[in-house]
């Protein structure tokens, strides 16, 4: 990560209204006044990346084999399920329907700081994801100290 990157932190818990507007808190929004793409995560959630860091996500994918049917399929995940984050004057961003689908958000949820984005997550599945994690957090760190990752 570069040094002179955003690095987003902490845990802030929003309800979706029922316009589909999520009110992003002004710590998280700070680092994204350049302009952010929200889009499907991998996981059962959705990510805010600043532009900047988009445009290296975009450019990796792009630089990747179109020969590969995993490059095609990713490139389809990533970019089809994008869509810019734009922000209104109250500092909310509405979230698509396909998107809310995909992370099955219907109220309340948690958006979290992951370092380079944010992610969005419906509160319940937040709440599985850390306990699941709390569970297997010793053992990930391991793997991970042990790689050299």
């Amino acid at each position: 990560m570069d040094r002179g990157s955003a690095v987003f932190l902490g845990q802030y818990e929003r309800t979706v209204d029922d316009k589909s507007r999520l009110a992003v808190p002004p710590e998280l929004r700070s680092n994204l006044s350049a302009g952010a793409v929200l889009t499907r995560s991998f996981d059962s959630c959705l990510c805010i990346y600043p532009a900047t860091k988009w445009e290296a996500l975009a450019q990796a994918v792009d630089d990747l084999p179109e020969v590969r049917y995993e490059a095609r399929v990713l490139a389809r995940s990533l970019f089809g399920g994008a869509v810019p984050c734009d922000f209104d004057r109250q500092g909310r961003v509405v979230i698509p329907g396909f998107l809310r689908e995909h992370a099955g958000i219907h109220g309340d949820v948690v958006m979290a700081g992951v370092c380079s984005h944010v992610e969005i997550w419906a509160k319940d599945a937040w709440l599985a994801e850390r306990q699941k994690f709390d569970g297997e957090g010793q053992s990930l760190a391991e793997i991970l100290l042990i790689s050299g990752t």
